[in-house]
């Protein structure tokens, strides 16, 4: 097994970076710093600053939360962060390490 990371992005489908909807604009970010394991999950429900945005029929919500998840070697996360730190400011990020079992997709 190999040390990797896991980079954890939370935001809401509103969200912009640059004038770009957040979650476009994280996988450019994601993208020009070469990282390859990314996924982009829409919530049914979720709380956060701004109230609860909620996917139920009453609420019609169009503010649904997204969490975009990034798995690569601790060094690849480390360096996208850094590119990626000054256009992240209104998004929270998590981040902890993982083991990585498929290695053939991080050579």
């Amino acid at each position: 097994m190999v040390e990797g990371s896991c980079l954890r992005i939370y935001l809401t489908e509103s969200s912009r970076i640059d004038g770009v909807p957040a979650m476009e604009a994280i996988l450019t970010l994601c993208r020009k710093a070469g990282l390859t394991g990314v996924s982009v999950v829409r919530g049914i429900e979720g709380m956060g600053g701004s109230g609860v945005h909620s996917s139920s029929f009453l609420a019609l919500s169009s503010d649904l939360p997204l969490l975009v998840e990034v798995i690569d070697t601790r060094a690849r996360i480390e360096q996208a962060m850094e590119a990626m730190r000054p256009h992240l400011a209104h998004c929270l990020v998590a981040s902890w390490p993982v083991s990585l079992m498929r290695t053939e997709y991080l050579l």
